[in-house]
């Protein structure tokens, strides 16, 4: 790289490749106008060839914001320059020019003023033609209009968020070759991957994109078909390990007294000993042999305990034994080695490596087909066209469109990117190539964001400038974070030195009471525990209660008008939204909000990832728009009034329930809503739900304006309604923009810009910001609270730069975690420079009194990298030594320490005046007995209890590899039901026969379909949607069919299973759900009952032994006292009778055979499923008991239906399941329940 000069924007050469180096604060956007207004006129020194104009000066970025921000900066600055050589033009003096020196400078080189002031007003007039792109428009637009020379012979169609499209893709590779697996295999996924969703958050980054290059001394392995793989190295090392549990399990007793005899043995002096007594002590011996018994013993734990190298035959005959004695051996020893050296990791990342490879084929043979193209495709197909056979001849065209180029934020692009414009431009004449950006501030790795490619780009620049004075800070803050960063590898990396900036502007204090404040503060202090050791999460909520005291002192002193910012003979009261808290997670955002609201200070917290649709307001709206879709739907209507939009009490909602008055008169307001809905459209329609005035209550969002955060809760739902109205067009109907407006709750990837948090007022907001966020942000007064704490933190995918080839590479054996390690410390060490350098006049910092422990980079800093590269420092730093050795080099002035503040709470009202008539409130105190023992329990919960106190695991092996699904549940409406699980029995999932299923298309029949609870919980969502008695729609089993990831082939065979279920005969006499109207049937019936007393476990099990048909093994669940609560799938109404019915998508096997009536009773059993039918029969009973003064058990209930839905053909007993407890056991159960 050519050595970097001070750049002077009107002598720079415009017709080279030239990097420009913008440290924090030094003018970036003012240099890029500069620039910008040179190419226009073709004014200054070795200026481009000629006047450019605005459709010719490519400019880049890389948001939509930016660009917007820029072309307004460039704009405002033409239209400047055009004013001040206009009056230059009558006065014919250089005062014309006061504040902007570059066209001072510049007009000694403009031989017309005439036609440099036309040319800038058509430029002026011109801009909303400028090309100010984002990297993405401008690939987007070069593709279309140059489809000839690209290859694009279609127009596109942009899909900013393929979240669905890749989760569709990772269900379907899951489903492809999981499913099928033997156990140890999927007790392997299951453990190491998780989920679909679980493993696309971990690799998402890496596709679509270029194929990651891997780094592996055995590259055979990644050659494998990943079955095979799984089955000659995850399953045989799985069995390795069961194979040395049974071993020491068998041999147990053996190396105890092998070990103990050894440890107690008395050995003459000098004599050698086969065991070490400085590793194996007699009081630490015991506790290891535990440890592994417990392991041997425990067939589901597969983690190998620490202690687990001392038992290595390896270890015992080199580390473990004395010089000159006999090791220890033993065959179990010998097992160890071989098992310790099964990398469970590495399998884990080949199996990682597989799926990204899967997806990475199935995205790109999906776009062959589908016009649909990502913003990662643009840049792919851009930079593909250009390097192919026409590439040369549109890296022509490109550039004859736009001769010159500027790309802004340089250092945050990728290899692809860099490739699109150094084909372009890179060596080629009658051109202008400028990268601008800051190395120091490259902190989007997780974006794809490359350093690496910004440092081999900077090696092929011609020429090379850096901007020398920064215009943002004080020069007494500049100094101090110069001071911070000046030292060597204050990077890590020789390519990024740090250069010094000087003070672009006059004196700039911060001053209260008219005492000037130290530039840089940090307080000390921390909370340990009794040991000495730091406590993290204690000494966290220290430092956050400590910045909270500063900015309420501060606060203070704005209402006396003592705290102010003194610059160029100007003073400026120090306002609320000067003051900016940055942190790296919501988590400590959230430790910030708590501590300010303590002290009666609002305060907004802003992130990269801060959506509108993560708010409370989100969830809680989408329950109202649920209620006015079905506002005959009482229930639905009674959850949207539970909300704290309406701000009802439980006892007012309960009124509600009871009063029939009250209830239509809700569900005549919900009509009413529905009705605007449908005529004038969602946004008139919330709006008169906000504004609506009721009698006794002001509207909602009066009454939400005087709850706590009202502001922030109002913007949020009016931006809702604003982004639910922009959705509205683009939805068939209303009930699909319900179903989009939940999926944007449910979806935490790629989300629009236009869904980011907004503020919720101009008025003064303390600013909670993420660092990352506050990139390109400035603040009067910047605290990082936690930035001690700020960590390295590992990813599942670990990736370095070969020094060699400079590519990128996936440690996939962590064999260069140094290399690796170093990258991330690097990335950290940006990350602190972006946030010190974020304030105008004070940064303040909170230290705990020692540095130690993990690596940070504040650690590296204060200590100018004396802690090194260690993952944990080897030393202990004393934190006030480390800050006056820095006061001694930079002067007292520059820096102060203090302890922590007091962080007693004494708040003084900010604004007396407005309160001094209210008087003082007190909290009413509580004086009743809290009952400790009352619980809300279900079946589920009853279960669980009941298989832990067995002490064995409630899930076998079997189930939770089959349970696994690959559909995500929806977090936002929980319905608190219990979910069907697989079989517990072990059930052989043999092929399926084409015979047994021969309606049915090829490996499409209900056994083909998808298991587990997910899959379950949207098999009864479906089953509680449709009409029995009318015709399934089809829009609805596409809509089903898409949420669990099936292509379109298994629309057809889905409906006639669904079919099948409503006409199978459910009853001797042949009734099906077909035959029911939607009058007689009542769905997801939900019910609490009282345990009025501790419930009596063994009275229970007598009753059962004594009544139930069913019984097998006494209950051993814990006692009781509360409620129990539960969902009925279905009560129906036949024939004067009241009827049960549970859908059940168990798996019990692959042949028909496996739902007829005798393998059913055993299902049932084996799950326990008798119990639960018990509890819904005694909570249909109450209730039609309270309802029906003529009700009896005898003549009005019918009976239980379990309906196992795989088994379901159309035929008498398939799949179903039929039981009418005894009167006499109900009876008794309701005594035993209600005594």
């Amino acid at each position: 790289m050519p050595k970097a000069t001070a750049l002077n924007a009107n002598s720079t050469p415009l017709t080279h490749t030239t990097l420009i180096e913008a440290s924090a604060g030094t003018g970036k956007t003012y240099t890029m106008a500069s620039l910008y207004i040179r190419l226009l006129l073709q004014a200054g020194e070795n200026n481009f060839s000629r006047p450019l104009s605005v459709e010719e000066i490519l400019v880049v970025t890389f948001t939509e914001a930016s660009t917007q921000e820029l072309k307004e900066r460039i704009r405002q600055r033409i239209h400047l320059c055009k004013k001040q050589l206009e009056q230059y033009r009558e006065i014919q003096d250089k005062k014309a020019f006061a504040d902007n020196q570059p066209l001072a400078e510049l007009v000694d080189y403009i031989d017309d003023i005439d036609l440099a002031i036309q040319r800038l007003r058509l430029a002026e007039q011109n801009m909303d033609m400028a090309a100010i792109y984002t990297i993405h428009s401008f690939c987007r637009r070069v593709l279309t209009q140059y489809a000839f020379y690209s290859g694009i012979h279609f127009e596109l169609e942009l899909v900013k968020d393929e979240t669905e499209l890749l989760k569709r893709f990772a269900n379907e590779f899951w489903r492809e070759h999981f499913y099928s697996l033997p156990y140890e295999s999927t007790d392997f996924i299951h453990r190491w991957l998780g989920s679909p969703s679980a493993v696309l958050n971990h690799i998402r980054q890496y596709v679509s994109g270029d194929p990651l290059k891997v780094a592996i001394n055995s590259p055979q392995l990644l050659e494998h078909d990943l079955s095979e793989f799984l089955q000659q190295y995850v399953q045989n090392g799985l069995q390795q390990i069961q194979q040395l549990k049974q071993q020491w399990r068998e041999s147990a007793v053996e190396i105890r007294q092998l070990i103990e005899n050894e440890t107690a043995k008395k050995y003459a002096k000098g004599e050698k000993k086969r065991l070490k007594r400085t590793s194996f002590k007699s009081n630490t011996v015991p506790n290891w042999l535990n440890q592994m018994e417990s392991w041997a013993d425990d067939v589901y734990q597969l983690d190998f305990p620490d202690c687990i190298k001392y038992f290595s035959q390896q270890n015992l005959n080199t580390d473990y034994v004395e010089e000159g004695a006999e090791p220890m051996t033993h065959v179990v020893f010998e097992q160890v080695d071989k098992v310790r050296n099964i990398d469970f990791t590495l399998y884990y990342h080949i199996v990682l490596y597989h799926y990204m490879q899967a997806l990475n084929q199935k995205m790109t043979a999906y776009k062959l087909d589908h016009a649909e193209k990502s913003f990662d495709d643009l840049l792919r197909l851009l930079r593909d066209a250009l390097y192919a056979e026409q590439g040369n001849e549109l890296a022509h065209r490109i550039r004859s469109q736009y001769p010159f180029a500027m790309i802004d934020e340089f250092q945050d692009t990728d290899n692809r990117q860099y490739q699109i414009f150094e084909k372009i431009y890179q060596a080629q004449p009658n051109c202008g190539f400028i990268m601008i950006g800051d190395p120091k501030q490259a902190i989007y790795k997780f974006r794809g964001a490359d350093i690496f490619t910004y440092l081999r780009a900077s090696q092929q620049a011609k020429q090379s400038f850096t901007l020398e004075n920064n215009y943002r800070s004080s020069g007494a803050l500049i100094q101090a974070v110069n001071g911070i960063f000046n030292f060597a590898s204050s990077f890590l990396y020789a390519d990024i030195p740090f250069q010094s900036v000087k003070a672009g502007s006059k004196q700039a204090e911060f001053l209260i009471g008219e005492k000037k404040q130290a530039p840089l503060v940090f307080y000390l202090g921390e909370q340990l525990n009794d040991k000495n050791k730091l406590l993290k999460g204690e000494t966290q909520q220290l430092f956050a209660e400590t910045c909270a005291n500063s900015i309420y002192q501060w606060l203070k002193s704005v209402g006396k008008n003592t705290a102010v910012f003194a610059k160029d003979e100007q003073r400026e009261i120090v306002q609320d939204n000067d003051i900016a808290v940055l942190v790296e997670s919501w988590r400590e955002a959230e430790l910030i909000q708590q501590s300010l609201r303590k002290r009666g200070i609002a305060s907004v917290y802003l992130s990269d990832k801060s959506n509108v649709f993560d708010s409370d307001e989100a969830k809680e709206l989408a329950y109202i728009l649920r209620a006015c879709l079905n506002p005959l739907n009482t229930k639905v209507i009674l959850n949207a009034l539970a909300t704290s939009l309406f701000a009802f009490t439980a006892a007012e909602i309960n009124q509600i329930k009871q009063q029939d008055s009250l209830l239509e008169q809700w569900v005549s307001r919900f009509e009413n809503y529905q009705r605007r809905w449908l005529r004038h459209g969602v946004l008139a329609m919330l709006y008169q739900l906000f504004l609506q005035v009721d009698e006794h209550q002001p509207c909602m969002l009066e009454r939400m304006k005087a709850m706590q955060n009202g502001e922030r809760r109002i913007t949020n739902l009016l931006h809702l309604s604003e982004l639910l109205q922009q959705a509205s067009p683009t939805q068939e109907s209303e009930a699909s923009l319900l179903r989009w407006f939940e999926l944007q709750i449910q979806n935490k990837q790629d989300r629009d810009d236009e869904q980011q948090l907004r503020l919720e007022s101009e008025n003064q907001l303390v600013k909670i910001v993420t660092i990352h966020k506050s990139k390109g942000l400035e603040y009067g007064l910047v605290w990082l609270p936690f930035i001690a704490f700020s960590t390295l933190k590992s990813d599942a995918i670990s990736t370095y730069h070969d020094e060699r080839d400079k590519q990128q590479y996936w440690d996939i054996e962590s064999q260069y975690s140094a290399l690796t390690v170093q990258e991330s410390m690097a990335e950290k060490m940006r990350l602190l420079y972006v946030a010190l350098t974020r304030a105008k006049y004070q940064v303040n910092i909170t230290l705990p009194l020692h540095l130690q422990g993990e690596w940070t980079a504040i650690g590296y800093a204060l200590t100018q990298g004396k802690i090194g590269l260690n993952e944990k420092m080897q030393n202990v730093y004393d934190s006030q030594t480390l800050l006056t050795a820095l006061q001694q080099k930079w002067g007292h002035e520059s820096l102060t320490v203090e302890p922590i503040l007091n962080t007693d709470i004494v708040v003084e009202d900010r604004n007396k005046a407005q309160n001094a008539t209210v008087a003082p409130l007190k909290a009413s105190e509580f004086e009743q007995n809290i009952e400790r023992d009352w619980t809300l329990s279900s079946f589920t919960g009853l279960m669980q209890n009941h298989q832990q106190n067995k002490q064995k695991p409630w899930w076998q092996p079997q189930i939770q590899m089959l349970d696994e699904s690959a559909v995500e549940n929806s977090r936002v409406f929980d319905a608190a039901k219990d979910n069907d699980q697989l079989a517990q029995s072990n059930i052989a999932l043999k092929q399926t026969s084409l015979v047994d299923w021969q309606d049915y298309p090829t490996a499409h029949s209900p056994v083909d379909f998808p298991h587990g609870s997910q899959v379950g919980t949207l098999l009864h969502s479906l089953l509680e949607k449709i009409t029995f008695n009318q015709p399934v729609n089809p829009e609805l089993i596409a809509k089903y069919c898409q949420q669990l990831g099936l292509d379109e082939s298994w629309q057809q065979p889905f409906t006639q299973w669904i079919n099948h279920i409503l006409q199978t005969p459910l009853l001797e006499n042949g009734l099906y759900l077909a035959q029911l109207p939607a009058k007689d049937c009542l769905k997801e019936m939900q019910f609490y009952f009282n345990l009025h007393r501790t419930f009596d476990v063994n009275k229970f099990n007598s009753l059962l032994k004594a009544y139930h048909h069913y019984w097998q093994e006494p209950w051993q669940f814990d006692q009781i006292q509360g409620m129990l609560r539960g969902f009925i799938d279905l009560v129906f109404r036949y024939q004067g009778k009241y009827y049960i019915v549970d859908y059940k998508s168990n798996l019990l096997g692959k042949s028909p055979q496996n739902y007829q009536p005798d393998e059913l009773v055993k299902a049932m059993q084996n799950e326990h499923y008798d119990l639960q039918y018990l509890l819904y029969t005694l909570a249909l009973d109450r209730y039609l008991r309270l309802r029906d003064p003529a009700y009896s058990y005898e003549s009005h209930f019918g009976g239980v239906v379990y309906t196992f839905l795989r088994g379901m053909n159309g035929e008498m007993q398939s799949g179903v399941f039929f039981d009418r407890p005894e009167a006499e056991l109900i009876a008794n159960l309701e005594n035993l329940f209600n005594a």
